[in-house]
């Protein structure tokens, strides 16, 4: 259960798949800069099917981006997140360091009233996945590959829109301690998502339902290292514009998990968007 615990705190704290004129398609207008900037802190409580008692996790995430508009239908973003979570068994069992830094090729093609949003994100291996005793890095240790489209248009006095990604995995290894490299496969990743903002005044405020469908994970040898498992959860934020910087607080919760009797994963951040 910790592995999914970790999994879906870095989901959540990843900067999400952007395009222009609403927030959770979000992308730079041409010839634009934004860095933005976010701390979160995360919180949760599980109990795996079977067991005798809850765990709890709690930690923080942390993470900048760039992104540059190359023109009014494509943009690039570059981020970098790092993560510390811990549980509270004895001793702990703690995840910490950097993530696996990702580029974004984001686009958006005018369709009528709508807009098609469309992309392609690359989690970069730079480094091995370790775990020595009950410590373990954030970094994946393989590449990865998150195609994603969706589509937005006005209704309802706000913007409406959906999206639909998948994250590709290649082999990933782990440096164990006391055992060398381990190598696994699978794993791969389907997200769905719906979403509603609207504007009182210049203030933006938004909400998504989201839907991840996560692949069994297996070791070199076919056996089973991660059961398959599906997770339900919401999110809801606001844009606060302040001239050439925007304040954007977010909740992120995920309140089930399909391999769990009890999932909540739970995190409050903060992001600060700087553009030039």
């Amino acid at each position: 259960m910790f592995s999914k615990v970790i999994a879906a705190a870095i989901v959540l704290a990843s900067v999400s798949a952007n395009a222009a004129d609403n927030e959770f398609f979000f992308q730079s207008k041409a010839g634009q800069s934004d860095v933005t900037a976010r701390l979160g802190l995360v919180s949760t409580a599980t109990e795996a099917k079977g067991a005798s008692e809850e765990t709890k996790y709690t930690g923080f995430v942390t993470g900048v981006a760039y992104e540059y508009g190359i023109n009014d239908q494509f943009a690039v973003e570059g981020a970098l997140a790092f993560t510390s979570i811990e549980d509270d068994s004895t001793p702990k069992n703690k995840t910490t360091g950097l993530q696996d830094p990702t580029v974004t090729l984001k686009g958006n093609s005018a369709m009528g009233a709508s807009t098609l949003r469309y992309g392609l994100g690359i989690g970069l291996a730079l480094q091995k996945a370790t775990t020595d005793g009950d410590e373990s890095s954030a970094a994946s240790g393989g590449f990865s590959f998150n195609p994603y489209v969706g589509m937005d248009t006005e209704a309802a006095g706000g913007i409406i829109g959906g999206r639909l990604n998948y994250t590709y995995k290649m082999e990933r290894t782990t440096d164990v301690e006391g055992f060398g490299d381990v190598k696994t496969k699978g794993g791969n990743v389907m997200g769905l998502s719906a979403f509603y903002e609207t504007k009182v005044t210049d203030i933006t405020f938004g909400g998504a339902l989201n839907y991840v469908s996560t692949a069994e994970t297996e070791n070199e040898n076919g056996g089973t290292a991660i059961d398959s498992y599906n997770t339900l959860g919401l999110s809801a934020y606001s844009v606060m514009p302040m001239g050439t910087f925007a304040l954007i607080p977010r909740l992120d919760y995920d309140f089930s998990n399909s391999e769990a009797d009890k999932y909540n994963v739970i995190l409050v951040s903060v992001a600060g968007r700087f553009n030039f």
